[in-house]
């Protein structure tokens, strides 16, 4: 194992990871002393550049993607910070789009590996740390971060940006965040700070007057809500749910730099997965037969409009969905959303908080859905292909669709075409 590896591992090994193993008084901190206090130790690097902070219950890491790509048109050297990773721990902090070097993660850990047990931190605090040393040492313009769960008291909640951003609210994460969309709005709303302009770009009866009297508190905070008039431009990013996030982007990008060009916003768009690597938003794992799609949408949410699309996509052909969860989900929602006619392949994410096949398969059953338990992601795709389904959705969770990536990466997906159904 080389020190690339054994960094990345104890890291992963070693410290409380949410995504691992779900919300516990070490995963989910109720204030930021923690952050604070690692970031005084390193230097507090988030103060070495300009941000722009977005929170939001679906559609924050695509926006913050084209975030960057715009910036980066703009021949900025930009910062990007996203959760979870997909395949590489440097996902997390990519420097204009581009891993940072293995070495720099290694000698990184071992410089502050007795910091971090010192004061016990959780995966993500060190690891937004780690991403806020990165974009300081790296010298960058501007660093678009993205929340990880909530905003008011997430880690990355001690900056002040240029622009903050709330994409959207929905049920999500509600044992942490609250019981309906005005209080998880509130705490995404923790991000906003006196004199920043706050753009929000889903905006309703039930969550504007809390977005609205949290900016009346600070001040000289005001909210922009993004509407369907809202200037958009087109993107090489396939979700049909992306154009509200243009929309967004767009918004927030002239907020943070009033003089940025149309065409650059334009190119920016047109080139999210070129210049920053963006994977699993409606990823087109096979164009052919079949058509093998992966999202990451994984709540009710963020369901509604990619299962719109995948049924619009599906017509006319024999389709099966490869899915699975995690166990802390209310999968109700998600499970009234899936096509009657398609036949799925359920399987668990390969981490320990997956709710495990079985169970997950007696839901659906429960649910009148035609269930194929499978031992793997990798095994549920195969079989979907070779029992000839013609067109193939990937998702239910990101780790999910980590493990479809990671398939497809080491070959473990058969490259053999299906057999027509019809």
């Amino acid at each position: 194992m080389n020190r690339f590896d054994e960094a990345c591992d104890w890291l992963v090994q070693r410290l409380p990871m949410f995504q691992r193993q779900g919300g516990t008084p070490a995963t989910y901190r109720l204030d930021l002393s923690k952050t604070v206090n690692w970031l005084e130790r390193l230097g507090n690097p988030q103060l070495a550049y300009p941000c722009i902070h977005v929170a939001g219950t679906n559609g924050k890491g695509s926006t913050c993607h084209m975030l960057a790509s715009i910036f980066h048109e703009t021949g900025k050297v930009v910062g990007l910070h996203t959760s979870p990773h997909m395949l590489d721990l440097r996902e997390r902090f990519r420097v204009g789009g581009r891993l940072v070097p293995e070495r720099w993660v290694a000698d990184f850990v071992d410089a502050h590996r007795a910091d971090i047990i010192e004061l016990e931190l959780s995966f993500f605090e060190a690891t937004v740390g780690m991403a806020f040393a990165a974009f300081r040492d790296a010298k960058v313009d501007i660093a678009i971060i993205e929340v990880g769960m909530g905003g008011r008291l997430d880690s990355t909640n001690v900056i002040t940006p240029l622009v903050s951003v709330v994409t959207s609210v929905g049920l999500d994460h509600m044992a942490f965040l609250g019981p309906d969309r005005a209080s998880i709005a509130r705490e995404k709303a923790g991000i906003f700070k006196p004199k920043v302009m706050a753009i929000v770009g889903e905006s309703d009866s039930e969550i504007m007057p809390v977005f609205n009297e949290v900016a009346a508190s600070l001040d000289r905070c005001y909210v922009y809500p993004i509407g369907r008039y809202d200037e958009v431009f087109p993107t090489d990013l396939q979700g049909d749910y992306q154009v509200s996030n243009a929309r967004t982007a767009i918004m927030a990008a002239r907020v943070a730099k009033p003089n940025i060009h149309d065409h650059q916003i334009r190119r920016g768009l047109l080139r999210v997965v070129a210049n920053t690597g963006l994977r699993g938003r409606w990823d087109v794992l096979e164009e052919g037969n079949p058509l093998v799609v992966a999202d990451s949408a994984h709540n009710a949410h963020g369901w509604i409009p990619v299962m719109k699309q995948w049924n619009r996509v599906r017509t006319g052909l024999n389709s099966a969905m490869v899915l699975g969860v995690v166990s802390d989900k209310d999968t109700d929602e998600m499970v009234a959303l899936i096509p009657q006619a398609c036949t799925i392949y359920a399987c668990a994410p390969s981490i320990p908080r997956a709710l495990p096949v079985e169970e997950w398969a007696q839901r659906l059953r429960a649910a009148e859905r035609q269930v194929v338990e499978c031992n793997s992601v990798a095994d549920a795709i195969n079989r979907a292909k070779a029992d000839g389904f013609r067109a193939i959705y990937v998702g239910g969770s990101s780790f999910v669709v980590a493990d479809a990536l990671a398939a497809y990466r080491d070959g473990l997906v058969s490259s053999r075409r299906s057999a027509s159904r019809d």
